[in-house]
């Protein structure tokens, strides 16, 4: 029997451990060691829940319930995502890294309790949203444009960094310098809530531009 838990508790460490690296990857503050610890925690939690109280339940007048370990689980994980949700610059993040801890006990606790094929569908599944969605969502959430600023000499700079306040991602094509002025090709990223005329309108409204086209 114990050997059957020691797999468990391995596999749990691999399916949540395929979690964790994936958010480090990505540059999560939780990630491959944060992962597989709260997997095998809560496969653990599940396997004494679950085996832990036999030889007491076999004596008489005694009744437990197997699920309060369990139980508890999920409000003690409730702590650690709660604990990755921050406010930054009025915009909420954490937000997904909490829902994947969150998952990610879930998982464990499924692979602890002996459904190992449930347990690995669902890290996958989670690799699944975790990836794939963000591409997805990345492309239908933001539209690309190609921008050629005529500026006076000396305004690439600050307008690159402009952009970059704006949180507006650049990649600067080209840049031309003549005697009284820059012309800068660059591509832009703009979300989709973020008006490209209104855009337009703000950079022709600038000191230092000269004009403004897009294709």
């Amino acid at each position: 029997m114990t050997a059957e838990f020691i797999i468990r508790l391995i596999l749990a460490a691999i399916a949540c451990g395929a979690i964790g690296m994936e958010r480090q990857m990505c540059g999560k503050g939780a990630g491959l060691r944060t992962h597989v610890l709260i997997g095998m925690g809560s496969a653990l939690f599940m396997i004494v829940s679950k085996y832990g109280f036999a030889d007491v339940l076999s004596l008489n007048h005694v009744g437990l319930d197997p699920s309060r370990i369990a139980a508890q689980v999920v409000t003690g994980v409730g702590f650690i995502g709660a604990g990755n949700i921050l406010v930054r610059n009025q915009n909420i993040v954490g937000l997904t890294t909490a829902a994947d801890i969150w998952v990610t006990a879930a998982i464990g606790m499924v692979i602890g309790s002996g459904m190992y094929e449930l347990g690995i569908y669902g890290s996958v599944m989670t690799l699944l949203v975790l990836e794939v969605f963000h591409q997805l969502t990345f492309r239908l959430m933001n539209k690309n444009y190609h921008l050629q600023l005529t500026l006076v000499n000396g305004n690439t700079v600050s307008m690159l960094d402009w952009f970059k306040q704006q949180k507006i991602k650049t990649d600067l094509v080209s840049l031309q310098e003549n005697e009284d002025h820059e012309v800068v090709a660059i591509d832009i990223q703009l979300h989709a809530t973020t008006s490209i005329e209104d855009l337009l309108r703000l950079l022709k409204g600038m000191a230092g531009v000269k004009g403004v086209s897009i294709s």
